[in-house]
């Protein structure tokens, strides 16, 4: 079993982040509304945004699979912004398979906007099933299951201000035994203290996805 490895820190993902934020000011207007899909966008997008140096609307969409990996995905949160005729930026944690980001474009295309581009913290392009374009990545990887700055394991970790790799079979495991070794591990790794209470500290996770 591999043990929890730290991939991004604080201070790589904010110079990244930096990065992205320039790169956007180019490419986007003023007026441009900029859509993170909850939950896993909201660290990485409310750091994005004050570094955009543009006039911007926020809005937010939520999704449910029905099944993982299955293609099957149903809106539970729209746009409230009227994106007709504006640049939409759609915000990801991570784009993985391509379903969500398929379903996503398709769905704010129908809204008229003038382009959709496509933004995400983490591109695991080794999954892609569907051959979607993320015009804006801040980092490629392949490190399998990974938690932190948004990203969550039964809604732990989206705190963190660090991203990890994790055995997601034994996290399981040990979420289902109640025990807290590979979760003090993800802890200290990211300079966090020790898990309160520890069982029920995971026991109190919410098990919605995003």
């Amino acid at each position: 079993m591999a043990a929890p490895r730290l991939l991004y820190g604080p201070d790589e993902i904010a110079a990244r982040v930096a990065e992205l934020a320039d790169n956007l000011t180019d490419v986007l207007n003023d007026g441009a509304v900029v859509v993170g899909v909850l939950k896993g966008c909201l660290p990485f997008m409310a750091d994005l945004v004050r570094r955009i140096d543009r006039h911007l609307e926020v809005d937010f969409v939520a999704l449910s699979a029905f099944a993982p990996d299955s293609g099957r995905i149903r809106l539970t949160r729209d746009v409230v912004s009227d994106v007709t005729g504006r640049q939409v930026l759609l915000v990801e944690g991570v784009v993985d398979t391509g379903f969500r980001l398929d379903f996503l474009r398709r769905h704010l295309a129908d809204h008229d906007p003038t382009e959709v581009r496509v933004c995400t913290l983490l591109d695991r392009s080794d999954r892609r099933i569907l051959p979607v374009e993320v015009e804006h990545a801040g980092f490629v990887i392949d490190d399998g299951f990974v938690v932190g700055y948004g990203l969550d394991h039964h809604g732990m970790y989206r705190n963190l201000p660090s991203v990890l790799a994790v055995d997601l079979t034994e996290l399981e495991a040990e979420f289902a035994m109640g025990e807290t070794v590979v979760a003090e591990t993800i802890m200290a790794l990211a300079g966090r203290s020790p898990l309160a209470g520890s069982t029920g500290a995971q026991q109190g996770g919410s098990r919605v996805p995003g």
